[in-house]
């Protein structure tokens, strides 16, 4: 059984935060310019209103499912399907994303020319199904010291940039909205889209629910943690990346693929940047046998209660892990890699595995902040049944943040039109989510058991 520590170490080793902090932050700058940290500090302030609501529902209830089992005991079965449907999907869109990462900054450490990122990019994934197959908390406790490393090379570069006040002086600037690359609020709010990216995770031990002793008390705690760790690891990386470039020099900052690492040669030189490139490399790849983790936990348990079908929630016999998922979701993962690095190919976004990046990770956050947005719905109607002491400007009000933060993200992704292929991804989460409500619709009509299932199986519930 996992331990409340390796709780924290899920959660806080799929947020990746040195290959968020080296891949994402240039894709918000390249929109919020010098205000990056604000879309940051705005997208934390959401997953903080999140993580309450999560904690709120996982001190009542384990489950293998988070999402798909606290929607359907507070919105209904259908609806909880539906979460679980799009949650699974976000989930599994970061599979191809993070190991594209992987593949994309293995050819640049080894100089490879960049059309070997795809057998790169299979062979991680035989080593992640491995991985993911042996028992859990193996990969735990590699996630955590792989995640810690990375995080204190990270702050060295922060503590030196920070104290020589980067190229003009300390300022508070980056927390405006007057330094965008597009449009003042428009920047920022469509900056939120990856800034969300970023902390997607901190959330994933909940997956884990019947996994971990004590998982009332547990879970919670990893959810809190990870959460406001990451709101300051993130501010405090962003904002010295902003003032290490220049608050007015956004147009520099967005178009440097690797900024993390420029900062770290200009202000610390020697080894710095390829130490932050390593461990992006490194977090990126943990990140994505976590995303598999997480990915196949919601797979299992609602092929378990057949509403996916039954082979889903096979686990294997000696590590009991679920297994028939696992390759499953390596399989995918690796076919729409396939499909989106050589079917769209170079473009705007770059080379074939950035535009696999960057593609997975717009179209996984746009889905999960559905899940999300339902989440805070979820949290508000059930704080309001179950809370003795229900206080609604603390449980109505919080989600209510999350909602309002979360949707303008969603408003942000669409308008201004991004560039192609990101404009395509709104219009395919919406695609999934209606085909979702297709599914379980058909479902209540041609077998009504396995709907009265969803969301049946806990690992603990309690008052």
């Amino acid at each position: 059984m996992l331990s409340t520590v390796d709780a924290v170490a899920v959660s806080v080793t799929v947020l990746a935060p040195g290959m968020a902090m080296l891949l994402n932050v240039p894709g918000v700058a390249a929109v919020a310019g010098g205000s990056t940290p604000l879309a940051f500090l705005i997208g934390g302030i959401a997953c903080l209103a999140l993580a309450f609501v999560v904690a709120g529902f996982a001190r009542r209830m384990a489950s293998a499912g988070y999402a798909y089992t606290y929607a359907s005991r507070t919105l209904g079965r259908p609806a909880g399907f539906v979460a679980g449907w799009t949650y699974g999907f976000a989930v599994l869109c970061f599979v191809p994303m993070t190991m594209a990462a992987v593949s994309y900054l293995l050819c640049d450490l080894l100089h490879l020319a960049i059309h070997w990122w795809f057998p790169l990019f299979a062979a991680g994934m035989v080593v992640l199904v491995l991985l993911s197959v042996a028992h859990v908390r193996i990969t735990t406790r590699l996630q955590l010291a792989v995640g810690l490393a990375t995080v204190l090379v990270i702050l060295v570069v922060n503590v030196v940039v920070t104290a020589k006040g980067g190229a003009h002086g300390n300022t508070l600037a980056p927390f405006t909205f007057s330094h965008t690359q597009k449009g003042g609020f428009n920047g920022v709010f469509y900056g939120i889209i990856l800034g969300v990216t970023s902390y997607i995770g901190f959330e994933t031990a909940a997956d884990f629910g019947e996994e971990t002793s004590r998982p009332r008390r547990s879970i919670p705690v990893a959810v809190i943690v990870s959460v406001g760790f990451a709101i300051v690891f993130y501010l405090w990386t962003t904002y010295s990346l902003t003032i290490g470039f220049g608050v007015r020099a956004g147009s520099a900052f967005g178009a440097d693929h690797f900024a993390l690492r420029t900062i770290a040669d200009t202000y610390l030189g020697g080894a710095f940047g390829t130490l932050v490139e390593v461990g992006a490399l490194l977090s990126a790849f943990i990140v994505c046998v976590g995303c598999v983790t997480a990915a196949t936990r919601t797979l299992y348990a609602m092929g378990r209660e057949g509403s996916l079908p039954r082979r889903l929630g096979v686990v294997h016999a000696r590590f009991k892990t679920p297994v028939n998922a696992t390759v499953t979701s390596a399989v995918l993962a690796t076919v729409l890699a396939a499909a989106v690095g050589f079917g769209v190919g170079p473009g705007a976004l770059g080379a074939a595995p950035t535009t696999v990046y960057y593609f997975f990770a717009t179209l996984g956050t746009l889905a999960i902040i559905i899940v999300y947005i339902g989440l805070c719905v979820g949290g508000a109607v059930f704080f309001r049944r179950t809370h003795p002491r229900y206080r609604p400007l603390l449980h109505l009000g919080i989600p209510a943040v999350g909602i309002l933060i979360f949707a303008a993200a969603l408003y942000g992704s669409v308008y201004p039109v991004p560039v192609y292929p990101l404009n395509m991804t709104p219009y395919l989460a919406l695609t999934w989510v209606m085909f979702g409500l297709v599914v379980v619709g058909t479902m209540r009509t041609r077998r009504p058991a396995a709907v009265q299932r969803i969301g049946s199986i806990l690992g603990e519930e309690g008052a």
